[in-house]
């Protein structure tokens, strides 16, 4: 078991243990004010200051573990409930022994060792609690009990036991309850571990890929760009074809610039304010995507100085591709900011997506938005995925104001 989850159950012992010295203390004033028993109270405080005393010392011990890392280990869960069930048999001694009701109790720290224990600490717990449930047979001191009492003394171990059946079953349903809701939200971050695995070796092998082409591209585009030059020299008398070859030694020259910064991926990005990092990142996607409509919105004022490596840009290239292919009429994208973080929300008005994109995704939509979301995490930050009321799909990218690629 994580060592987290050996904590929080710390934590539950501690709890426990001290609602059960609580219930000890009611139960002996109880047994003495109201039916006036003569019960060993000397013996039964010294057990109660004992509990409590070790009670104190397993709070520190989480303090500890909370605050300066010292680690909890199974076996040192093992000695709490072994405590515990030690405690309680000396409790019944004082009081009944073996007839006493409350000797049920004795399956709580077995349920909770049971739940959260390897085997190799449980069995020696089992065989604890029969050691000691069997020594209650034979040593124990009688409750005392007057004449006018022993009439009541049958309602009154009914009585006991349906209290320490009610006392087990509620403590039972709520620890069963809570490592239920533990178990099961540890299996989520297993998963999301894993799916994150499986992205990041998707990334790595896309990165492979191309860092090869990045290579292999920048003859043909410069080929292309020679050409484009040409063919404007040439056929200048041609407005519309000199409109179009503009076009397209725009988008020839972005292409280059994007081959030039995915070499230079390991290279430091200059900073500046967020703003115009946003407006050189839509001016650089209106070069590849010009009939695209998006609404630009800056909602802070004084933006903070940031920098923004590749993989982030183009992390943010790939969602505006997404919006701009679901609802090719409107798009917006709007950056905020707080002394924490940076917000950058992309809008459209598609069908709708919910960002769940299958394990084996391996192109079209699903792939870069898996890459995307996988970059963008990379910066430390995190993606949420809305559908607003009017319909179509809002994109939320909360990022660090000092984003480390």
């Amino acid at each position: 078991m994580p060592p987290n989850a050996l904590v929080s159950i710390l934590h539950r012992l501690v709890l426990l243990r001290a609602l059960t010295i609580t219930a000890y203390v009611a139960a002996i004033l109880f047994a003495v004010f109201v039916f006036e028993w003569g019960l060993p109270l000397l013996s039964l405080g010294l057990v109660c200051l004992l509990l409590m005393a070790y009670n104190l010392f397993s709070l520190l011990r989480l303090r500890l573990a909370r605050r300066h890392g010292y680690a909890i280990t199974a076996g040192e869960i093992a000695r709490q409930l072994a405590m515990d069930i030690l405690g309680h048999g000396l409790w019944l001694f004082f009081i009944g022994g073996a007839s006493n009701p409350f000797t049920a109790l004795f399956l709580l720290p077995l349920v909770i060792a049971a739940a959260t224990l390897p085997a190799r600490f449980v069995w020696p717990l089992t065989a604890l609690t029969l050691a000691t449930y069997s020594a209650l047979l034979v040593w124990y001191l009688p409750l005392p009990l007057s004449e006018e009492s022993l009439a009541q003394a049958f309602f009154l171990h009914t009585l006991g036991m349906w209290l320490a059946f009610v006392a087990a079953a509620l403590i039972v349903a709520g620890l069963v309850t809570r490592i239920g809701q533990q178990l099961r939200s540890q299996e989520r971050a297993l998963a999301e571990s894993r799916e994150a695995g499986l992205r990041q070796q998707q990334v790595l092998g896309l990165a492979l890929q191309a860092a090869g082409a990045a290579h292999r591209l920048g003859t043909p585009l410069a080929t292309m760009t020679v050409l484009v030059d040409e063919l404007r020299a040439e056929r200048q008398d041609d407005a519309q074809l000199a409109a179009d070859l503009e076009l397209l030694q725009l988008q020839l020259q972005a292409c280059r610039t994007e081959l030039g910064r995915l070499r230079a991926d390991g290279e430091q990005p200059a900073p500046q304010p967020a703003d115009l990092a946003l407006l050189a990142l839509m001016d650089d996607w209106r070069v590849v995507r010009p009939a695209a409509r998006t609404e630009v919105q800056i909602l802070g004022t004084a933006p903070p100085t940031v920098v923004w490596p590749f993989a982030l840009r183009q992390a943010l290239l790939n969602l505006l591709d997404n919006a701009a292919d679901a609802s090719p009429d409107w798009q917006c994208i709007a950056l905020d900011w707080s002394a924490a973080q940076l917000k950058i929300t992309i809008s459209d008005r598609g069908p709708g997506f919910d960002g769940k994109v299958p394990v084996g995704a391996g192109e079209g939509l699903g792939m870069g938005v898996a890459l995307a979301v996988s970059a963008i995490e990379r910066c430390g930050g995190r993606v949420r995925w809305q559908t607003p009321a009017e319909g179509g799909t809002a994109v939320e990218i909360c990022l660090p104001r000092e984003v480390h690629p």
